[in-house]
């Protein structure tokens, strides 16, 4: 084992506390991933690493010589710090033992329009960490082939964003940072059927047919799209509600749709 970092002044602990923020996340291309299932998933997906924080106490865990030999095996280097120290590093309340510094992976859209079929999400403006991750999970669940976010959007990379994934994170393509009208207007350039989720359409997303390629988008927590992507639809549908409830959050309206479309699209095969 190397030395154990027992300083906050130490150039890893304040390396790795700076990524806490979005400047240099963005500035070094890098973002943070805690516990040990999101770190067993970013090596099972060929994730690039670039370093590995070990808590001490973590380091005499039962489960550390077989996490530590396949991360030796990668030359991802290994660094120990005390639990206090590590503690200071992490973002969750409750430390798991592992962070480690993950490179962003980058996608194109124009490379995912090449599929024959398809079906992706594009997120307008979703601001809850928490319902994106949730959204990426679930797509990832259901089989779609990209989630999209638009400007204006949660940080794909924010902490909360990355564990609401459950590391679903490094199974899809997802790309950020898209202006909007124009994703939808590539979209259907490609041939793709964009879909809007509107509760007063007359269209229910149970009675639509089997598009091949298509991309449901989902708005804003509290706006929705606004009139200028609305515009730009194909179609709008509404998810059947039979209670009393006059809507859904994001999370959940885009959790029925995509598993609407993927049942849809396995008894169309």
């Amino acid at each position: 084992m190397n030395e154990i970092i027992r300083s906050s002044s130490n150039k890893i602990i304040k390396y790795i506390k700076s990524l806490h923020m979005k400047k240099f996340r963005d500035e070094y291309d890098v973002f943070l991933i805690e516990g040990e299932k999101l770190l067993q998933e970013a090596l099972a997906y060929k994730a690039s690493i670039s370093m590995v924080l070990i808590s001490q106490s973590f380091s005499e865990n039962e489960d550390y010589n077989e996490l530590a030999s396949a991360l030796k095996k990668d030359n991802i280097p290994l660094y120990y710090a005390e639990d206090r120290i590590f503690k200071e590093a992490g973002e969750t309340d409750t430390p798991q033992g592992i962070i480690a510094v993950v490179e962003k992976a980058e996608f194109e859209l124009g490379s995912i329009l090449s599929r024959d079929e398809l079906c992706m999400v594009l997120l307008h403006e979703v601001r809850d960490p928490g319902n994106a991750g949730t959204i990426i999970r679930t797509a990832d669940a259901c089989g779609i082939d990209a989630v999209l976010l638009s400007k204006g959007s949660v940080d794909l990379y924010n902490g909360k964003t990355i564990r609401a994934t459950m590391g679903s994170l490094f199974h899809i393509p997802v790309i950020q940072n898209l202006d909007t009208s124009e994703a939808v207007l590539k979209l259907k350039d490609g041939n793709v059927t964009v879909i809007g989720a509107d509760p007063h359409s007359s269209e229910s997303c149970i009675d639509l047919p089997d598009y091949k390629r298509s991309a449901i988008i989902i708005g804003n927590e509290s706006k929705g799209i606004g009139d200028e992507v609305a515009a730009l639809l194909d179609i709008n549908v509404k998810i059947p509600m039979p209670g009393h409830a006059e809507s859904l959050n994001a999370g959940v309206a885009a959790s029925i749709l995509m598993y609407e479309f993927s049942i849809r699209k396995k008894h169309a095969k």
